[in-house]
């Protein structure tokens, strides 16, 4: 049978979205920029009126402005970059405006310090959103395209301020900029805000992950990986300091019958109550999780094999005193246990096989008592 290679429906509306979302915010920015053309022509019409450059270049910088931001809103718009590594293509988007102003210096080279601020702005945007490498790259080619323009430019190239109203707009224009950089400035605080969300979420997420990846999922309890894992360092520990080490395997007796004639979530509940319980009393140093099915490991630190039958007791004894009628009326439940003292240099495998025999030679003698294997 040849293999379905088909996307699956939640896949495909889950990308629709992505794009949906990465759509909206592309031409979001490209609004942003047509507005900042129009403010831009606005105030280089100013200069026109005051005769200190001439309305033909300041038409065709803000045309050729708009014509841009027409362009990109067709590739946006279209979804023609999501092919790209990165849609956004912020090189290329940023490469058509440095160009811009400096054709705009060519144009009005009196009005030169004008374009180096926008050109400033436009290189501090691509800045914050790519690589330094790409920066770098960046840097060198708006030096280089500035460097040959004002080279090539006749005639000085200043601030306009032979008159009051020169000396005006000229601030106005300078102002603009300033504030121009205070939107960006809190833009990229509006990122830096939502990345430092991102990564909380992301660190919650990690945590929850190995927390499920470490515990049992019904009951709570370190699962049987961790379990082996906390079990071999406890060997080495053992071996180094030579303190006592004892494993204990408990297994519920007739569980298969709770599951049978009650159904499975009521043994459910009674896994995760005989979990609990048991979690309540055991020591600090001491580990307790789930090994498998109705079978529990309890790592019982600095105590011999005489000594475990101590807190095995105290169980037993906790678990009758508990009131499973909730669960089902006149429900009781025991366990059986078997106990296995590490021997030094021993291993983990044989260690747990000791103490497997000695459960299932508990559940041979009758069930609801504790062996030693």
């Amino acid at each position: 049978m040849q293999a379905a290679t088909a996307t699956a429906p939640g896949d495909r509306q889950d990308v629709a979205a992505r794009q949906a979302t990465f759509t909206k915010h592309a031409l979001r920015n490209v609004r942003i920029i047509s507005y900042s053309y129009l403010i831009d022509g606005a105030m280089l019409g100013l200069f026109a009126f005051l005769g200190t450059v001439h309305w033909v270049p300041v038409a065709a910088y803000t045309l050729m402005g708009l014509m841009i931001g027409t362009f990109w809103t067709v590739v946006f718009q279209n979804g023609w970059s999501l092919g790209f590594k990165d849609p956004h293509l912020p090189m290329t988007l940023s490469l058509t405006h440095q160009v811009l102003q400096l054709v705009g210096m060519l144009l009005m080279p009196q009005l030169s310090f004008v374009f180096l601020l926008v050109l400033f702005i436009v290189f501090t945007s691509l800045a914050m959103r790519v690589a330094l490498r790409q920066a770098v790259t960046a840097c060198v080619t708006v030096c280089l395209g500035a460097g040959i323009v004002l080279w090539g430019v006749p005639g000085p190239m200043r601030i306009p301020d032979a008159n009051i109203a020169e000396q005006v707009v000229s601030w106005a224009f300078i102002s603009l900029t300033l504030w121009q950089c205070i939107w960006i400035g809190s833009f990229n605080g509006a990122m830096t805000a939502l990345l430092k969300k991102r990564s909380r979420e992301l660190a919650a997420l990690t945590r929850k992950v190995q927390h499920l990846a470490q515990h049992d999922e019904l009951t709570g309890l370190i699962n049987r990986r961790t379990l082996m894992t906390v079990l071999a360092d406890e060997q080495r520990r053992s071996d180094r300091t030579g303190k006592s080490l004892v494993v204990a395997l408990l297994d519920l007796d007739h569980f298969k019958a709770i599951n049978d004639t009650l159904g499975h979530p009521a043994g459910d509940r009674t896994l995760k109550r005989f979990a609990s319980t048991v979690q309540q009393l055991a020591r600090n140093t001491d580990r307790f999780g789930r090994y498998g099915g109705e079978e529990f490991l309890a790592v019982l630190t600095g105590t011999t094999v005489a000594d475990a039958h101590i807190p095995i007791e105290r169980f037993r004894a906790a678990l009758a005193a508990q009131g499973w009628d909730e669960i089902a009326p006149g429900l009781e439940v025991h366990f059986s246990c078997g106990l296995a003292q590490y021997r030094s240099g021993e291993s983990t495998e044989d260690l747990l096989k000791r103490a497997d025999d000695a459960l299932y030679q508990a559940k041979r003698d009758g069930r609801r008592c504790t062996r030693v294997g």
